[in-house]
């Protein structure tokens, strides 16, 4: 998934990107960084394994394929399958995913794509498979063995999913209820002898996984949103490191501290007493330190 990191509108280097913003009325130029993020999803730790920066000009799946060559090399046992937004619903990519050994799967948008007016006319006789999930209800219509995605070295499968819920909103000191729907499309080389429709709706709505738990929660408490130093192998590292960082504490709360313990005590919370024993520590050290001799 693409964000972007650090816009500014007086600094920026030569690999920055530029867009055109209004401030009071007028326009003025932004400089930003944007990047893929390879995350993995589906688990109970925000996982994310590396970054690609995009060059000036550059598109998001040029640099995702870049990126995917070095996860496929370093992590060819982590995941099955790749997971994007519409974007990546395209022959090259899937066959690219393909052509490592692995499962792509996309959303599919555009009803005049020929993909989803053959699913739509397939679907029409067919009865939906009903689950609840999210707290919500779902209807799922799922079928494999498409052809009609041109240029795919493999069949496809597409599954669209019409969901309602009801959604509580507190408005004027009184609570809500609103109906809510909607429906999803997507497309990808999973055949349903391998995973069935209901955990692959799971694994299409936890394309947000990154987006909640990773970059909102790293923006909003670990200063990802602050550029210490404004040069593009110091934000590449920045983030590489805040990444470790992010995982490693993670795993320390979840797989370390009992329950109990954790009742009390948040991430954020843990995180400032792990800084203030780092900091006490650094004290404790300089304080013991041998101070050189008087030879006066």
């Amino acid at each position: 998934m693409a964000t972007n990191f650090f816009p500014s509108r007086k600094r920026h280097c030569k690999d920055c990107q530029q867009r055109t913003v209004k401030v009071d009325g007028e326009e003025v130029t932004e400089y930003y960084h944007q990047g893929v993020v390879c995350h993995l999803v589906g688990y109970d730790l925000a996982l994310p394994l590396d970054v690609e920066l995009l060059q000036p000009g550059e598109g998001e799946v040029a640099a995702t394929r870049r990126l995917l060559e070095r996860v496929f090399a370093n992590y060819p046992r982590f995941f099955d399958a790749v997971l994007g937004d519409a974007l990546y619903c395209e022959a090259p990519f899937f066959n690219f995913c393909l052509k490592h050994g692995k499962h792509a799967m996309a959303v599919l948008k555009g009803d005049d794509r020929e993909l989803k007016r053959d699913a739509q006319l397939r679907f029409s006789q067919l009865t939906p498979v009903t689950f609840t999930a999210k707290k919500r209800q779902i209807q799922a219509w799922d079928l494999d063995g498409f052809t009609t995605m041109t240029g795919v070295e493999a069949t496809v499968r597409v599954v669209h999913s019409h969901e309602e819920w009801t959604e509580r909103s507190h408005v004027s000191g009184t609570w809500e209820s609103k109906a809510q729907s909607s429906d999803w499309w997507w497309a990808t080389t999973i055949p349903i002898s391998q995973l069935p429709v209901q955990q692959l709706w799971t694994a299409g709505h936890s394309r947000w996984d990154i987006e909640n738990d990773a970059f909102n929660s790293l923006s909003h408490s670990w200063a990802l949103n602050h550029c210490f130093r404004h040069s593009p192998q110091a934000i590449l590292n920045f983030l590489l490191t805040i990444f470790v960082v992010y995982v490693l504490l993670q795993t320390f709360y979840q797989r370390n501290l009992k329950p109990a313990y954790r009742v009390g005590m948040t991430l954020i919370a843990l995180a400032t007493q792990l800084h203030a024993a780092w900091v006490n520590t650094g004290r404790i050290l300089t304080w013991l330190e041998p101070q050189p001799h008087d030879t006066s």
